[in-house]
């Protein structure tokens, strides 16, 4: 597989298309209210003071909690579209169906955040015993946590759980595409730092300009930060699903035919 081409290719299906503005100008809207009260809770956390408007504090709350369910659907959503690629663009459209998406996959993750629980636990009991066996259970809870990515594209291809349920599967997926998602995370150190760059530029001339005592270039550069990071994940998971439709899947079919 050419990893470069992947990473092209993803944002090329992001930005073309249509709909593509429209669609993009709606995911910097989300991205941007998120990143507003992340903002906004870091400013009190750093004044160590409680908000004075509480009924304002705990609406953001719930903003917060409502857009982080509304991202996973729609990201769950984009991975199923990157399965079938029937359409120029692959960002889904802005309907009430990732809310639905995200709550039909929390089963599967309430189940694998309890299976990576347990995984620390274990690795903390095995440090506490020998610092060599904390180090083998260490690697064991790194490798079940990188690869269980795959869990959750396998999960979109059809919203289906069946059979992904089984603590041992990350670890089969290790061999095939240990290669390929090795140099796709080098490749994504750079696309992450460029990603930042527009954000980190426009707080810099606005603080230039005589707005470094406001939060404005935090909050300006929270907007496109938070989008072009959305962009830049949105592109690792349509690798992912290349990866998993080429690698993967033909091991899950072949498990799932018993």
């Amino acid at each position: 597989m050419n990893a470069v081409q992947l990473i092209t290719d993803g944002y090329r299906k992001i930005f073309s298309g249509p709909d593509a503005l429209l669609k993009n100008i709606s995911l910097f809207a989300l991205t941007g209210l998120m990143s507003v009260i992340s903002i906004y809770f870091e400013n009190f956390k750093q004044a160590k003071t409680m908000p004075p408007d509480m009924s304002m504090f705990f609406w953001a709350i719930a903003g917060a909690i409502v857009i982080g369910i509304y991202l996973g659907g729609y990201t769950y959503k984009f991975m199923h579209k990157a399965f079938f690629e029937t359409e120029e663009n692959l960002l889904p459209d802005f309907d009430m169906a990732p809310i639905g998406i995200f709550l039909k996959a929390l089963p599967l993750v309430i189940v694998w955040i309890i299976y990576l629980s347990i995984m620390i636990g274990i690795v903390a009991v095995g440090t506490a015993i020998s610092m060599f066996i904390g180090i083998v259970l260490g690697i064991l809870f790194l490798c079940m946590a990188v690869f269980l990515s795959f869990i959750f594209v396998a999960y979109c291809e059809n919203f289906d759980a069946k059979g992904l349920f089984n603590i041992t599967l990350p670890f089969k997926f290790i061999g095939p595409t240990i290669g390929i998602l090795a140099l796709l995370g080098l490749l994504f150190i750079p696309v992450g730092i460029l990603s930042m760059v527009p954000s980190f530029l426009v707080g810099l001339i606005l603080g230039i300009a005589g707005y470094a005592d406001t939060n404005i270039p935090a909050y300006v550069g929270g907007l496109l930060g938070g989008y072009l990071g959305c962009v830049a994940q949105l592109v690792w998971y349509y690798c992912l699903v290349q990866v998993y439709k080429e690698k993967l899947r033909p091991m899950m079919l072949e498990r799932s035919a018993y």
